[in-house]
């Protein structure tokens, strides 16, 4: 009960402070059918699901040394592992 009366008073602090923005324009995606077409058109020439594998792929092997950063830097972590 008493939690619930505190995240109330939070929830009408920070609405209220949300309120004094002004509010945001209208924003249209007409565009988006526009480029949902062109792949459409893509996938059938190639499937949008090997060129999706194939960039996950490329960003695999552009990272590697990243990738392979953080695992030893986690690695060194654990006590014991050299």
């Amino acid at each position: 009960m008493i939690v619930e009366v505190i995240l109330d008073a939070i929830v009408f602090v920070v609405l209220g402070i949300v309120g004094l923005f002004p509010p945001l324009p209208v924003m249209r995606f007409d565009f988006l059918d526009d480029v949902i077409g062109v792949i459409g058109l893509a996938d059938m020439f190639v499937s949008v699901h090997v060129v999706a594998v194939c960039f996950g792929i490329i960003m695999l092997v552009l990272n590697a040394h990243l990738i392979w950063s953080v695992i030893m830097w986690i690695a060194r972590k654990i006590p014991g592992v050299n």
